[in-house]
């Protein structure tokens, strides 16, 4: 390897390294108690933490992991569609992350899975952007598909851009392919929980 490509190759590795530093606030261990776990993210930056339902089935105890302790975390809104969970903790505090529109996405991109797989904390995974996959009769975003690699763990971990742009919450593996709720759907999801939770 030239000097030049030596130099590129240490930046590209530098400015991966600095993405998944960024990452390591924005995110919670989160699990219940039948063997249940994931990752979640920090959503509103205080007591709020977004993560994929199937990491949280009804009814369990459910913990999340903030700065070194584990501590319980309250349901607050579950949906079994989308595969997406809202928790409630008083110490889950940490960076808020961009959402990005999944209109902009292009095939081809540059994308980030971040999470615990397999009980290796603080993972980051880089993958090509595949698409995204439409409601056929709405056209609405249903699912964000790229050749990244996911593992149990990751579920409810936040796929980025390469800017640590919020592109969709990891949600599962088709067909080789991994699958993320689009960050709009998430934030909807969000919006309207809380607003039931007031009402």
């Amino acid at each position: 390897m030239n000097i030049a490509a030596l130099g590129v190759a240490r930046a590209a590795s530098a400015g991966l390294a600095t993405l998944g530093e960024s990452l390591k606030d924005t995110v919670v261990e989160v699990r219940g108690d039948r063997g249940s776990s994931g990752t979640g993210i920090i959503w509103g930056g205080a007591g709020l933490v977004v993560t994929a339902a199937h990491c949280v089935p009804r009814g369990a105890a459910i913990r999340v992991e903030t700065n070194g302790t584990w501590r319980n975390a309250e349901l607050v809104a579950y949906h079994e569609h989308h595969d997406l969970a809202l928790l409630a903790t008083p110490h889950a505090r940490g960076a808020v992350l961009a959402i990005r529109e999944p209109d902009s996405l292009r095939a081809g991109e540059l994308v980030f899975a971040y999470g615990h797989p397999l009980g290796v904390r603080d993972a980051l995974a880089m993958g090509v952007l595949h698409g995204v996959v439409r409601d056929h009769r709405s056209g609405a975003a249903r699912w964000i598909v790229a050749d990244v690699r996911l593992a149990p763990g990751n579920s409810g971990g936040p796929l980025v851009d390469g800017e640590g742009a919020l592109i969709g919450l990891n949600a599962m593996v088709v067909n080789g392919l991994g699958a993320a709720v689009p960050a709009t759907v998430v934030q909807r999801f969000v919006e309207q929980a809380l607003a039931q939770r007031a009402a």
